[in-house]
């Protein structure tokens, strides 16, 4: 008998400075504080990341201006930066979102964008990884799905 697969259940997004703070902890603990922008990176490009989030990590690199002084205090450009990110990353972050997600809901579940940005985040940095790897029209073929699904939202 199979079972169906049940999603963690994921932290509410931090909407402060101070509940920023409290979310990086363990991560910088880790000392890798980087992944925690990584994922807030894909779900910006998601389009999903709260506005409230956005503004708490504007005040923590506006209050830590060496961590993204390569960029201006730009986390965003400093995740590209720093990750060496290429240019179709966000073509990655879509298509597999947008495909990941409908086979969650065919599936009878909810993915969650930070659950997807930390599963990306493990599936990028996997040795041998073939995410953000086009090959043939394989970038074309990307394009024209989330071309297909933004239509339908």
């Amino acid at each position: 008998m199979a079972t169906t697969y049940q999603p963690p259940t994921m932290p509410a997004f931090p909407r402060s400075l101070d509940e920023l703070y409290r979310t990086i902890a363990p991560y910088h603990r880790e000392q890798r504080p980087l992944d925690l922008f990584f994922e807030f990176f894909v779900v910006d490009v998601l389009g999903l990341l709260p506005e409230a989030t956005q503004k708490a990590l504007d005040q923590l690199t506006a209050r830590h201006p060496t961590f993204f002084e390569a960029t201006n205090g730009d986390w965003r450009a400093g995740v590209r930066k720093m990750l060496k990110l290429s240019e179709t990353i966000d073509v990655a972050i879509l298509d597999l979102w947008y495909r990941n997600r409908r086979t969650a809901l065919e599936q009878g579940w909810d993915y969650h964008p930070w659950h997807y940005a930390k599963n990306f985040h493990q599936n990028y940095v996997a040795k041998g990884s073939r995410v953000d790897v086009w090959e043939g029209d394989a970038l074309e073929q990307a394009r024209a799905r989330i071309d297909a699904e933004r239509k339908l939202n």
